[in-house]
């Protein structure tokens, strides 16, 4: 049994209903800040009555309300749908359930407030909201709530409800209600009483209880004086346990307890792991005699924890989710942690015109190849994908390099109001892909997916791969030969290079090119208008150094590292010399030899990009090629009728 999907209306940012489907294990949201992750969070803490860090209190700024304040709404609807419930559960939960043995809890406020100042709630189990309502299926669901600012270590100090004290009292529950059925002391309150009989012999004690009783004598004489005893506190179960506290050891298990320390002496980082620690303690410890629904609502796991330990946390979470039946939902800003979390497993929260979308990316994914690459190819870096409003896929280091400047060059020429001065500044991410994988990464934005065609019977396998690759590669597909999937609502452009088999092509050119992956630029755009991919003439630094004034620039920087004096560098100064005297110059030629030089084993793409940017990085001079334009003014929606005005 557990939370299936959770639908909520008119709360905070919510306007309209949004439904969050949710899956049996580890759940993580993404998106970038504002979109609506806390608030998902926190109508499930509404929903399930879960208090610790006081979240049951209603104000007015939880209904929602536009901007100017003009309208706001009277009610907040959560609904909450439990699904997979056993037969026992089933029973168990029979006012909750629907039609379809799911169980369903409801939760309506209205913002009219009461004679204290309450918000009315209504609150009900099942479709009919006239039901009587049974809290202690309620009771039973455990949810435990970490904030992004949490302070473990007040939590795990000694006190009355302390984490500490929840876990060992739930893993002593069963034995505890025997003994007090029978009359009889725990273990623990043996021992204690016992010390506290030895306690009372020590000399300094007894001496400091016989000075204490003479001075309440004396004060107020036998008739109104009282007798005290020193001793080990309240010698209940519960009590004893509230006393207790945890004491940590940087590094393996000492041999000596005195080397332990206080938890203020440890790190934020190190002091929420043990506090999660004993949540999921807590967890397994209840599996025993609960099989209610346990539920862990985590925000910014990320908080205080380096990479490495975030990584190993996430992967342990979700060990402790399968293995334990728990439900881990998580909020996080952390492209480490959405990098080492199955695309299956993050749903992402985007902002729209019209609200708040809320994508499963399982559900924009179905093809398992796709899935399985996504998955092992997606690191920290691809993972910002996930937290952008646009993104640019490239093929390598020099584009990853160079496109920002490039954008903010053509960008500074636009004369559009409220225009963006950089890629950063309208959240778009330029994404090195490291290949031509975009096929995989756009199945996020392109909101189609193939039906592939069966085997025929008496088709080899060589017959149906052939067949099957010829149908991936089609440029428009038939209504039943895809179907419809969901997507993430943002743009997606890919730049990458046409390969031709012409080795010095034009610059207007329309050559043939070899690039494998250039089939999805007509595919997708006959298919999606959420992304397209944008070719040159041959290769980027080619494409770059087809223009004289970008070339002059590329040539001066391969001039300052050439090792050797001889024929490149007199060739090389030829060209400046040529463009210096107005010289009619082939420049196709001229930008074959520049990639050439670049591609040399003094140079390399990656150290050029990286010099060409620190020349450019102070003017605005370089020209941009259209291709990279064009990309640019997609996933900014610029249209090149406005993009003068």
């Amino acid at each position: 049994m557990y939370l299936s999907d959770i639908k909520i209306e008119r709360y905070r940012l919510f306007k309209d209903k949004r439904i969050l489907h949710l899956r049996k294990g580890l759940n993580v949201l993404v998106g970038e800040n504002g979109c609506g992750k806390s608030t998902v969070i926190d109508a499930i803490r509404l929903l399930l009555n879960e208090d610790e860090y006081v979240r049951n209190g209603i104000s007015e700024e939880d209904f929602y309300s536009s901007v100017d304040k003009k309208e706001w709404a009277d009610t907040i609807s959560i609904k909450g749908r439990f699904s997979d419930l056993s037969e026992e559960k089933k029973v168990e939960y029979i006012t909750w359930l629907d039609k379809k043995y799911n169980a369903v809890l409801n939760i309506d406020i209205v913002r009219k407030q009461d004679r204290r100042n309450n918000y009315k709630k209504a609150i009900w189990g099942g479709e009919a909201s006239n039901s009587i309502f049974d809290w202690e299926p309620l009771n039973d669901i455990q949810c435990v709530y970490l904030p992004a600012l949490r302070d473990a270590e007040k939590k795990l100090k000694a006190s009355r409800g302390s984490r500490l004290a929840r876990l060992l009292i739930n893993l002593s529950q069963k034995t505890l209600e025997e003994k007090r059925k029978a009359g009889e002391l725990m273990d623990i309150e043996k021992d204690v009483n016992d010390f506290n009989e030895e306690l009372a012999k020590k000399p300094d004690i007894a001496r400091a209880n016989e000075l204490i009783n003479d001075s309440l004598e004396n004060a107020l004489g036998t008739v109104f004086a009282q007798t005290t005893k020193i001793r080990f506190g309240d010698v209940t179960f519960e009590r004893i346990v509230e006393a207790l506290r945890i004491v940590f050891f940087p590094g393996k298990i000492p041999t000596e307890e005195s080397v332990y320390r206080n938890l203020f002496e440890n790190s934020l980082g190190y002091n929420n792991l043990i506090y999660l620690a004993t949540i999921l303690a807590e967890f397994e410890g209840l599996k025993e005699n609960y099989s209610s629904p346990r539920i862990l609502l985590i925000e910014e796991l990320e908080a205080h924890l380096h990479p490495q330990i975030q990584i190993k946390v996430l992967k342990y979470l979700k060990e402790q989710a399968e293995k334990n039946d728990i439900q881990v939902i998580i909020t996080t800003h952390s492209t480490t942690i959405a990098s080492a979390t199955p695309i299956e497993d993050i749903i992402s929260f985007n902002m729209t015109e019209n609200g708040i979308k809320i994508t499963s990316l399982r559900k924009c994914i179905k093809d398992e190849q796709a899935k399985q690459f996504i998955n092992r190819w997606m690191d920290t870096t691809r993972s910002t994908l996930l937290f952008s409003k646009g993104n640019i896929l490239v093929e390598g280091l020099a584009e990853a390099l160079l496109i920002p400047k490039l954008a903010e060059i053509y960008l500074s020429g636009l004369k559009l109001d409220n225009a963006p001065k950089s890629l950063e500044e309208a959240g778009i991410s330029v994404i090195n892909m490291n290949g031509i994988f975009f096929q995989y990464f756009m199945k996020i934005y392109d909101g189609y997916e193939l039906i592939f065609p069966e085997q025929g019977d008496d088709e080899s396998k060589e017959a149906y791969k052939e067949r099957i690759d010829l149908f991936r590669k089609k440029d428009k597909y038939e209504e039943d030969e895809y179907e419809k999937t969901d997507f993430v609502p943002i743009l997606c452009a890919a730049i990458t290079d046409n390969d031709p088999k012409e080795e010095a092509p034009k610059k207007n050119d329309n050559v043939e090119g070899k690039n494998p992956q250039l089939f999805l630029k007509e595919q997708v755009k006959n298919m999606t208008d959420r992304c397209r991919i944008y070719t040159n003439v041959k290769t980027f630094e080619y494409d770059l150094a087809l223009e004289k004034e970008n070339a002059k620039k590329m040539i001066e920087i391969i001039l300052d590292v050439l090792p050797t004096n001889g024929d490149i560098r007199d060739r090389l100064n030829g060209y400046l010399a040529a463009y210096q005297n107005n010289e009619k110059v082939e420049q196709p030629k001229i930008a074959l030899d520049i990639l050439k030089q670049i591609d040399a084993s003094y140079l390399g793409k990656g150290l050029f990009a990286q010099l060409l940017l620190e020349k450019i990085s102070s003017t605005n001079d370089f020209i941009v090629p259209e291709y990279i334009k064009e990309a640019i003014r997609f996933v900014l929606e610029i249209t090149e009728e406005n993009e003068g005005k």
